[in-house]
């Protein structure tokens, strides 16, 4: 019984940290997701997008009068790299 524990136990533990890093990583593309909202609507009303980037790399678009966020940030110990995008009407400005 000792030696099956022994041989299992690494791929146990891979398998729940593998667990945790996926959730991890979902929490944050929901909150990217949600700062990629608040840079586009930012941007349409003429304030600065930066503020709501959170350290995450940001790029503007403008498309007519749509204004387009995306924001990008390295995950799991740059392994995935999450990115989302979100417009907003630019007639704010």
């Amino acid at each position: 019984m000792t030696a099956e524990l022994a041989a299992a136990l690494p791929a146990a533990v891979l398998a729940i940290g593998l667990a945790v890093g996926g959730v991890a990583a979902a929490a944050a593309q929901v909150a990217l997701e949600q700062s990629a909202g608040a840079a586009a609507r930012a941007a349409g009303r003429g304030d600065d997008p930066a503020a709501y980037a959170g350290g995450a790399r940001l790029r503007i678009d403008r498309h007519g009068e749509l204004v387009c966020a995306e924001l990008s940030r390295d995950a799991l110990a740059g392994a995935l790299t999450l990115v989302a995008r979100s417009c907003a009407h630019g007639g704010g400005r």
